[in-house]
């Protein structure tokens, strides 16, 4: 395979995860605000979805102030963010394009119409109210894309290349949205376990879609931050769990590295990593500190990806 094809299907997938992880930051940002504000509390949940996001100094480039109708704007349709759904959707849409014989028929269907829909959204003028519903159609625009990915793709090396880029934004996004809310929503340290804390986090798994599946694994109404850790982070039964993602960035190199008859040190470095993290625990993470523990995660998966990059998007052909 070309190493511009493997390129363009990989962050094509990334780019559609990552519309789709806005689209769920935007939730986040939207029930919390229905929340009634403490006089403590965190006064610009807006704003902690840049940090977030990491593109709080793009956003204070054109907007003077931090509110939540430019914010949405910024996040859902501004062409000047490299990470707006509509800038995400239309770089997955030319990087498909460019590989176009390289994905099915019903891919290309799926990411192209999702792309001449959003056009609808943007050609009128956006109002705050709307919202709810644009969240709910990209989630299901990203759904629909997934399910022909998975459902119509040959099983060859560009399938893996499309997966990876899927699992490499979905762990940097997890652990984002983890750290987010532990240490910018939370008023204090004095609130952790409050109703406010165990509250946010249930909202926080609504947003991501794991509310339901996060009780079938405890089988518990009460919910609090070491078990949402334990969820996000090590359970392998949580499709959205940084330790999933991990387990199918490993598996989708174990398979390049078979298909091009390969072995090198960064498929090693991240089985290793893999088998690392089988062998935590909550209170080792905890011992780490969160914090620290997710910012060396979200490093460890940029040094990962530098090394994919260098093996198999930089070069002629494979």
């Amino acid at each position: 395979m070309l190493s511009r094809t493997a390129a363009n299907l990989y962050w094509a997938a990334r780019y559609i995860e990552r519309a789709d992880s806005i689209a769920r930051l935007l939730e986040v940002g939207y029930r919390i605000s229905l929340i009634p504000n403490t006089s403590s509390g965190y006064n610009n949940e807006w704003e902690s979805i840049l940090d977030t996001s990491d593109i709080k100094n793009d956003y204070l480039k054109y907007y003077k102030e931090l509110n939540k109708e430019n914010i949405e704007l910024f996040l859902l349709f501004d062409s000047r963010n490299n990470s707006s759904v509509k800038s995400c959707i239309e770089k997955a849409r030319e990087n498909i394009r460019m590989v176009r014989t390289a994905v099915t028929l019903e891919v290309w269907n799926a990411i192209n119409s999702s792309f001449q829909e959003l056009q609808m959204f943007t050609e009128r003028k956006y109002k705050s109210r709307e919202l709810p519903e644009i969240i709910d159609w990209i989630k299901k625009q990203v759904n629909l894309i997934r399910g022909t990915i998975l459902n119509t793709q040959l099983i060859n090396d560009g399938y893996d290349f499309l997966i990876l880029g899927t699992y490499f934004e979905r762990a940097d996004f997890t652990a984002r949205i983890i750290d987010v809310k532990y240490f910018i929503l939370l008023p204090s340290a004095d609130y952790i376990g409050s109703e406010i804390d165990n509250f946010q986090w249930s909202l926080m798994l609504r947003s991501i879609s794991s509310f339901r599946a996060f009780k079938w694994a405890y089988g518990s109404k009460e919910i609090n931050s070491n078990k949402i850790i334990d969820f996000l982070v090590l359970n392998m039964m949580c499709p959205r769990s940084l330790i999933f993602s991990i387990e199918k960035i490993n598996h989708h190199l174990e398979r390049l590295e078979k298909f091009y008859d390969q072995t090198e040190i960064n498929q090693i470095n991240i089985n290793k990593f893999y088998k690392s993290f089988k062998k935590l625990n909550v209170n080792k993470i905890l011992e780490i500190g969160l914090h620290n523990f997710l910012k060396d995660f979200i490093k460890k998966l940029s040094s990962f990806y530098i090394n994919i990059e260098k093996k198999y998007f930089i070069g002629i052909e494979r």
